[in-house]
This record gives structure tokens, sequence and C-alpha cells, in this order.
């Protein structure tokens, strides 16, 4: 099985089978029991390729990781029934934990000007704003919570940014790229709870989008290079 999963084209294969798969049954509501098996098994994928793969040099930062998934693990099987408002709060809180431990993991010593953030973070925080003003009147009780998810969104966009010169490219392409999908995610399920259920054909892009999302974060922190990684003691 590890052989399996150090091929990344197998892995690969394999895990778009399971994203489809995935989706496909959230689209037909007669097999739509399945769904806590087959939306489980991506984040399951994807935690046994990280655990096979990962070359941390930092205790902490593989914590951080496997902690990551596994609460966006319980995020997941608490939004399969997010229409019952405990699961679905749940779920939001889950996914919140999820991205402040990917926070703690795209981390580093590095300093960093919010000018020179600016021209990057704009055009993520102007989306995220028109996003918020669309739901905003709809949100009631859940104001708050959202709020603080989009805040965390936007740190987590602003910590993948920062990764820059800090690591090789492919692994800063990779998580960035996934981060940009995470928006594309959030947003939409932001907007079909809240806003239009059947925006941006919510039923598939929700799940797809999150599905890549994990997809390349995950394989971008196992193609990590730290180039600080001198600076750092092996634990």
């Amino acid at each position: 099985m590890r052989d399996f999963f150090r091929n990344i084209y197998l892995f690969s294969t394999l895990f778009f089978l399971a994203l489809i798969t995935d989706i496909l049954i959230k689209l037909n509501s007669e097999i739509l029991a399945y769904r806590l098996i087959s939306k489980s098994s991506v984040i399951v994928l994807l935690l046994i390729y990280y655990l096979i793969n990962n070359k941390e040099h930092i205790k902490q930062k593989r914590i951080f990781t496997i902690c990551a998934l596994l609460f966006f693990w319980i995020g997941d099987i608490f939004i399969i029934k997010y229409t019952q408002e405990p699961y679905f709060i749940f779920s939001l809180f889950s996914y919140i934990i999820g991205k402040t431990f990917y926070i703690f993991r795209f981390s580093n010593k590095r300093d960093f000007s919010i000018s020179k953030l600016f021209p990057f973070l704009a055009p993520f925080f102007l989306y995220m704003v028109w996003v918020f003003v669309l739901i905003h009147k709809n949100l009631d009780d859940y104001f708050f919570i959202i709020l603080l998810y989009f805040f965390v969104a936007i740190t987590t966009i602003i910590f993948a940014y920062l990764r820059k010169n800090e690591v090789n490219p492919l692994s800063y392409s990779c998580v960035l790229i996934g981060i940009v999908f995470s928006a594309l995610s959030d947003s939409i399920t932001g907007l079909e709870a809240f806003y239009d259920q059947d925006i941006a054909y919510s039923l598939v892009t929700t799940m797809l989008f999150y599905g890549i999302s994990q997809y390349f974060i995950v394989v971008g922190l196992v193609k990590e290079t730290n180039f600080g990684k001198r600076m750092y003691s092996s634990r």
C-alpha cells in the first residue's frame, strides 16, 4: 500500500475517482445514505497520503497538518446534515479550527509588510466582502460565526502567500492554488446557504472545489522544501 500512495499518479487517480464518486452520490438522493462513506474517503485518502509521504523536519508542523485534516473530516461529517442547525454550526466550527491549524502550519518567522501584501490580498478581500454583502441580511444568528469564518479564511490566504521565498516554488504554487479553490468553495457554500441555493451549480462546485483545494494543499505540503530549515532543529 505504501508504494501505491508514494506514486503521485496512482494516488491522484484514486483520489479524484473518490471525489467524483462522492459528487455523484450527492446528486442522487436514492443513495445519499452512502455519503458519509464517500465524503469521508476524500479526506482519509489525503491523510494517508500525507502520513506516508511527509518529510517534515519539525514535529509541530506534522501535528498541525494532521489536526487540520482531522477537523476538516469532522466538519465534512457534520455538514452532510447541514439542514439541521446544530450540525451546521458544529461543521462551521470544525472548518474554522481546521483552517486555523493550516494557518499554524503555513506560518514562518519572516516579518511582512501590509503594503506589500495589499496587491495580492486586495482581490480576495474585495471578493469576500462582496459575498458577505450579498448574504449578510439572511445570516440572522449566524452573523458572527460567518464573520469569524471569513476572517479565518482571509488569514489563511495571507499565511499561504507569506510562504513565498520560504519554500520551493512547486510547494508554494500548489498550496496557493489550493487556497484559491478553497476560497471559491467557501464563497459558493455561503451563497448557497444564505443567498441562492442554485447559484454556480453549487451541488457540484462546492464539493469539487473543496476536494481540489485539499488535494493541492496537502500535495504542496508534502512537496515542501523549506529554504530556512537550517534555522530550525529537527524534533
